[in-house]
This record gives C-alpha cells, structure tokens and sequence, in this order.
C-alpha cells in the first residue's frame, strides 16, 4: 500500500507542478515554504527541557483558528506544543498567534519528508486538527513509534462520498491513527463506515465552539470605529464569501440602500487574491463609494463599503455588524459548503447564510434551530434582508441566541484533551 500511494502522490504533484510555479513567481514566500515542506527545518529542534511536545498541524487559517484554545490547553498541562500550517495565511496566522512557539510548514506527504520533519521535529503527539487524513504522515509515526490523533475530525457529506469511492484504501490508512475524536456521532459513524477500529474512535466535540470570548467588551463596536476612522451606522458584514458572491451582495446592498440610507457594508474576501478584485467590482462598476481596511484614508468617513482586505480579523470585524452573512454558502463560482458561523455568532451577532452550508450542517441545523441563524436561498435574499433590517429587537434577539447557543457547547478542546489521555502522560 505504500509503494501504491506514494507512486500516486508522486504524479499528482508532477501534474500539480505548473500550480506550484505560478504561486511562486507571484509570491516567492511560497516556493521558500514549498522548499521547507518538501526538506523540512533542515536542523533538530531542540526541546524544552523533559516537556512532553506535542505537534499540531492544522490545513489553512479556519483550522489554526480553531486550534487555539487546544494549544492553551495542552501549553496549561505543561506540555510543549508546535504548530504546523499548510497555507500562508495559516502560517501567517500562527506565527502571530503563537510568537514564541515553533511554527513550521507543515510538510508534503513524501516519505523524504515526512522522515524528515520527524526527525527534525521530534514529536511525542502529532495531532491533526480537522480534515487532514495524510497517510504517509500517519505511516511514519507508526514506524517510529509516535502516537497519532486526529481531533475534531469531520467528513463533508462530499469528502465522504469521494473516501467511499476507495474505501479498500482508506480502511488500511485509518488503521495506522491511533485515536479519531469526531466532532459529532454521525461523524463518527462515518469514519466507522470507512473502516476505522470502532476502539479508536470517540466523539470529543467541534474546537470551533471554543473560541475565545471577546475579550473587547461591549464597546467593541465604538474601538473599531475609532480605530479604522470609518463611520458611524448601521453595518451588514458580509464575511468569507467567494467568487461571484460578490456582485450578488453588492447589487442586494445597492437595493437595500433605497430602504436604509444610512446602511454601511463590510465585505471580507475569504480568498486575498480577491481584495484588489472586489474593491474595483465595488468602487467602479457600481459605482459606491469604497475604502479599504489596508489603505486607511481621511475620505474614508464619506464611504459606504469596506473591504476587509488584510487576513486574520474578520472574527472580531464581526462586532461592527447589525447582521452578519457568511459566505461560500449561496450559488457562484465555487463548490459551496459554508464557513464558521460561531465567530458572529459569539459576538452576539445575527447569522444568516444560504443553502450551500453542508460543511458546517450540523452547526447550521442547530443554530437554527435555536433562533441565532437563517438559512435563506438566493432568490429572497434581498426580501429577508428588508425584513431583518425592519427590525432590530428580532436582531437582538437572534444576536443573544447564538451567543447562548455557542457558550452552551464549549470545551471541546478539554475534552479532547482527555481522550487522547496526554494530560495524564499516557
């Protein structure tokens, strides 16, 4: 099996090379992180002290952000924690999350590299928040004896479909993780369906409840307007959308602005190759007065949309809102599953999002449920809106629904912890 899958992942990235190029000619940080990925540190680690040390490696920024309080937690047991990150923006978000920890790359699934950062490394636990399932990372700690763990692990109904599709494979991998903590029971169910020892298998809860909470207070809204120099008035934040998100927020802004003359829109790109996109689509096409949050300017108190054009702070941008979209949930040029509404939603702000949320179904299903989010389909968006915006005590009420409903299913992060059974040094 492992010659099987390194041939595989041989071709994929020699047919992934052209991709890799391109980034690097249009961002040499990320041929250097491709050299790391592929080299690892290039030198052993030293550690601190007889500190137990225990590698977290999350995907992208959404994962780095729900590792947070799983790095407090382990860093408060007394263990020595580094953290990895595929993307830049993960990357970035980690070293200026945790300035004083090692943060790396985390590295391509080749047996050169996996060896490697093993051994450079030095780990006890790696622990891969979420979506990873690399087998070639998982075959090394077991030829080294290095305890293994995925924690908040979940599969998309269209991740699972794919894992399905070759599960003779994926039942061998799962055999070399040692522990499966799941976000929910059907998760767990799923990953049984795929193979994995049903002993290796617990449900620990979704890391993304356990954010932190605002530590701003209830002037939150007041420091950012004095901060930014924008505005003041009514905000619609419209947070991680997409390609072709976009014009349809704008053209449902321009129609609302008919209604609520003084509305004020925050549009935060999930992607940064969007920003200069989506400030010309703003400023020029329409054409509405637009500022951005990276070239503060005097003008700026006379616009009416904000892009969001630096990485790392839609969370707290979050307690401008009146109400709050997130995006990669209604049609464009993108294969939808949603993002994370709890970082509005921990804010006390409303949540209103469209049908293509299935990344995040469960939690969608239940804040729902509880009154803090909408699901709401493209077409009587603008309608909803109108309605919402009319009014404000259903705002408020919504705003403390979610709020409740996030504090209610923290600590998933001490929970997980537990199950994995470091804190007690097993």
């Amino acid at each position: 099996m492992r010659t099987l899958y390194a041939i595989i992942y041989t071709l994929g990235f020699i047919l992934a090379t052209p991709y890799w190029l391109t980034r690097g000619i249009l961002n040499p940080l990320y041929l250097k992180t491709l050299k790391q990925r592929f080299i690892g540190p290039g030198k052993i680690l030293p550690r601190i002290g007889d500190k137990r040390r225990i590698w977290v490696w999350a995907m992208s920024l959404g994962e780095v952000l729900a590792a947070r309080e799983l790095v407090s937690e382990l860093e408060k047991d007394g263990h020595e924690v580094i953290i990895s990150a595929t993307t830049l923006a993960g990357l970035a978000m980690a070293k200026n999350r945790w300035p004083n920890n090692i943060v790396l790359p985390s590295p391509l699934d080749f047996s050169l590299s996996t060896r490697r950062f093993l051994e450079h490394t030095q780990p006890d636990w790696l622990v891969l928040v979420e979506t990873d399932i690399w087998p070639g990372i998982f075959m090394a700690c077991r030829k080294r004896s290095i305890k293994n763990a995925l924690v908040s692990a979940r599969l998309s109904p269209r991740s699972f479909k794919n894992y399905q599709r070759v599960g003779f494979f994926w039942s061998r991998v799962l055999k070399y993780v040692d522990r499966i903590v799941t976000q929910t029971p059907e998760d767990r169910e799923k990953f049984t369906v795929l193979g994995a020892d049903p002993g290796t298998l617990s449900v620990g809860g979704n890391l993304k409840f356990d954010l932190a909470a605002p530590t701003e207070g209830p002037n939150a809204r007041e420091s950012l307007i004095r901060e930014t120099g924008w505005p003041e008035g009514r905000y619609l934040v419209a947070g991680s959308f997409h390609a072709g998100e976009d014009l349809m927020i704008l053209e449902i802004f321009q129609s609302l602005l008919t209604k609520f003359p003084g509305l004020k829109l925050l549009l935060a790109p999930r992607d940064r190759h969007k920003f200069t996109q989506t400030y010309r689509l703003s400023q020029e096409f329409f054409p509405l007065k637009t500022a951005r949050r990276s070239h503060p300017n005097p003008t700026d108190q006379e616009a009416i949309v904000f892009i969001l054009d630096t990485l790392g702070e839609l969370e707290r941008f979050y307690s401008l809102a009146d109400l709050a979209l997130v995006g990669k949930s209604w049609p464009g040029h993108h294969e939808g599953g949603g993002h994370n509404p709890l970082e509005a939603a921990v804010r006390g702000r409303p949540v209103v999002a469209g049908p293509l949320s299935h990344n995040f179904k469960w939690i969608y299903e239940a804040l729902t449920e509880t009154g803090g989010a909408l699901i709401v389909e493209k077409k009587d968006l603008l309608d909803r809106l109108t309605e919402l915006l009319s009014a404000p005590e259903r705002l408020n009420r919504m705003g403390a629904a979610g709020q409740d409903f996030v504090a209610k299913h923290r600590g998933a992060a001490r929970s997980t912890i537990e199950i994995l059974g470091v804190s007690l040094g097993q």
